[in-house]
């Protein structure tokens, strides 16, 4: 099993937002205890809207740093998403790349792979992978 990493530049970003968010959700639950004569909109509501987006920043990191983005396994290409998207290698006529994309075309479909989000030494991992089945 070959594991398409995600780029650290990602992962990184996500873990930023989630440090973020987080913190800014704290401070503005904290500032409405201090300030509690606001007009129209609670600064508590708007630092737990914060916490969450904190926390699901963090969970979205935890997810992609475990799962990673792509995972090559006896010959099926698997997208891990929230749905994962499965491919048989077997099955893709023909890739083209367009844009910074990978595009894998199947007979009823296609499965578009995002280049610029991958780390460098894992695209070339794919490619190598991708030229072991003949795609051109």
């Amino acid at each position: 099993m070959t594991k398409i990493r995600y780029s650290k530049e990602r992962l990184r970003s996500n873990l930023r937002l989630g440090i973020f968010f987080t913190a800014l959700g704290i401070i503005l639950a904290l500032l409405s205890l201090v300030t509690s004569d606001w007009r129209d909109i609670s600064i508590k509501t708007v630092g737990i809207g914060q916490l969450g987006a904190g926390l699901f920043m963090f969970i979205i990191y935890y997810f992609e740093n475990k799962k990673q983005y792509l995972t090559l396994n006896n010959g099926e290409l698997i997208k891990n998403t929230l749905f994962p998207k499965k491919i048989k290698l077997s099955e893709v006529k023909s890739i083209r790349e367009f844009a910074g994309d990978l595009k894998l075309i199947l007979k009823k479909s296609e499965f578009i792979i995002d280049t610029q989000i991958i780390e460098p030494n894992s695209l070339m991992e794919l490619k190598n992978e991708l030229k072991n089945y003949n795609l051109k």
